[in-house]
């Protein structure tokens, strides 16, 4: 981190003032910069964080992108994966039902031991 300076006087403040504006318009272009980078980027990344390494190999994934769409594209795969989805969801809905009625249960109990007048 740079050492602060002292500023003595008006105009050493407008000098520091000017260059902290200048500063920070370089720090804005540079975060544009890195902006415009990631709209460039942001598929190759999101899939490189899925399948490791998928990022490197464009011909290997374009070839990979077409036997996903052309399965997709299948009724057996995509009644195959829409049922999968749905037994996963209604499974973790099962779960988190289970898990809201014994905390409610044990709320229920607890309140009951702590006072005898409650029905």
């Amino acid at each position: 981190m740079a050492k602060k300076k002292k500023i003595h006087g008006f105009d050493a403040l407008e000098q520091e003032i000017a260059r902290l504006q200048k500063r920070s318009v370089d720090l804005e272009d540079v975060l544009l910069e890195r902006v415009d980078h990631f709209k460039d980027n942001y598929k190759r990344m999101a899939l490189n964080s899925i399948i490791p390494g998928s990022g490197k190999h464009t011909n290997m994934m374009s070839a990979a992108g077409k036997v996903a769409k052309f399965a997709w594209e299948s009724g057996r795969f995509k009644n195959f994966a829409t049922g999968a989805l749905i037994t996963a969801l209604e499974f973790f809905g099962v779960q988190l039902g289970i898990k809201l009625f014994n905390k409610f249960a044990k709320s229920r109990k607890e309140k009951k031991k702590n006072d005898p007048d409650f029905e």
